[in-house]
């Protein structure tokens, strides 16, 4: 009986050893044999960067674009037979012609895959080898027109600034043309026409032929400078060298003077009045194109002059030819374009270091031009 009480005793104090031990493991006690625990991996930082293997970046999940590389799209073979008999095979002679006409060897590059993705009227559809051709003929009719009436400074000038000698055909945004003009860009010479208006109006599509060559040499002046440009040139040839001798012959006569010189000033006179329109000051009464008058009001300037020379007594009278000659001995005349007159309301005549000057302010350079010399008495 002592031996199983003793037991019994015995076990009581192993279960409170156990339930002692079990409680100090439920509080993470440890003693000192156990073997330490190993630590969790910190979590990663919010900057650390991922493998790249487990990636899609945009470069490698999305596809280069390879639409630039697609073939161009073939034209149905009714059109292609079409393009075939009616244009290519006339190029050779479309462009022995225009070379013919303008002195230089000149190439014709359409592109009529391209045309044919504008087209939008039946006949553009189906005929398209036809208005290629007839944009051919009718450009160099427009161009033999051209020649015609500006001669062989026109076509020399068409050459300089068409200068790879190349004709096109293309589609224009350019607002001022409503169905077929001409442009020269890049030193080609493109026929255009606006939006839908392929095949329309082909017999004006060089019409305006002058104006293009004109904006052509502007746009490529070196720095932008306002020099002569086509149309100012073209006036200068046509409407003042021809006459300007014989006036200047009966100035000199009217003042009794032993020589004389006229000093037009074009270069100086364009640049201001193109100063002048690029401001936007102009009214809506100044002309757009007033590069082709500057030769002809240049020369009614010195017209001018002898009618009011005449009119004053000059022609006749010696004692006001010496006082004349006396306030402007070096025998020169000049017109000039001013910011700013002294006395004169549009324009008037002034004495500056033994030279007499006929100027005028740009917005009225073309106003009253025969009246500049009607006070020349008064200023001896």
């Amino acid at each position: 009986m002592n031996f199983i009480k003793k037991a019994k005793e015995t076990m009581k104090e192993l279960e409170g050893d156990l339930n002692k031990a079990t409680a100090q493991l439920s509080f993470g006690e440890k003693s000192h044999n156990d073997a330490q625990a190993p630590m969790a991996a910190e979590p990663a930082s919010s900057d650390s960067t991922p493998p790249t293997s487990n990636i899609n970046t945009l470069s490698t999940s999305v596809a280069p674009s390879t639409a630039g590389d697609a073939p161009k799209a073939k034209l149905p073979l009714a059109l292609r037979k079409n393009v075939r008999d009616e244009f290519e095979t006339k190029i050779p002679e479309l462009e022995a012609n225009l070379s013919s006409l303008l002195g230089q060897p000149w190439k014709i590059n359409f592109d009529p895959g391209h045309l044919h993705t504008l087209a939008d009227t039946r006949f553009a559809k189906e005929s398209l080898g036809q208005i290629c051709t007839q944009y051919c003929q009718n450009a160099t009719r427009g161009i033999s027109d051209y020649i015609e009436k500006y001669g062989a400074d026109g076509k020399s000038e068409l050459n300089t600034v068409a200068s790879s000698h190349t004709m096109t055909l293309e589609q224009t945004t350019n607002p001022k043309i409503s169905y077929s003009g001409c442009e020269i860009s890049g030193g080609m010479l493109r026929l255009v026409f606006s939006g839908e208006n392929l095949g329309s109006n082909l017999s004006t599509v060089c019409a305006e032929l002058a104006t293009a060559v004109n904006n052509a040499g502007v746009s490529s002046n070196p720095g932008g400078a306002a020099a002569l440009d086509f149309h100012a040139k073209t006036s200068i040839k046509k409407d003042y060298e021809p006459e300007i001798a014989n006036v200047k012959a009966k100035i000199q006569s009217i003042l009794g003077l032993p020589m004389l010189e006229l000093h037009p000033n074009f270069e100086r006179n364009f640049a201001a009045i193109a100063a002048y329109t690029a401001s936007g000051k102009q009214d809506n009464m100044f002309p757009p194109e007033w590069q082709k008058a500057i030769g002809a009001i240049t020369l009614r300037y010195f017209q001018g002059l002898i009618s009011s020379l005449e009119g004053q007594g000059f022609a006749k009278d010696d004692m006001l030819q010496e006082g004349y000659q006396e306030t402007a001995d070096k025998n020169e005349i000049g017109f000039r374009i001013v910011d700013k007159l002294q006395k004169g309301t549009c324009n008037e005549c002034v004495f500056e270091n033994g030279v007499m000057y006929i100027q005028t302010t740009p917005q009225h350079w073309r106003t009253n031009v025969r009246d500049a010399g009607n006070r020349i008495l008064d200023l001896l």
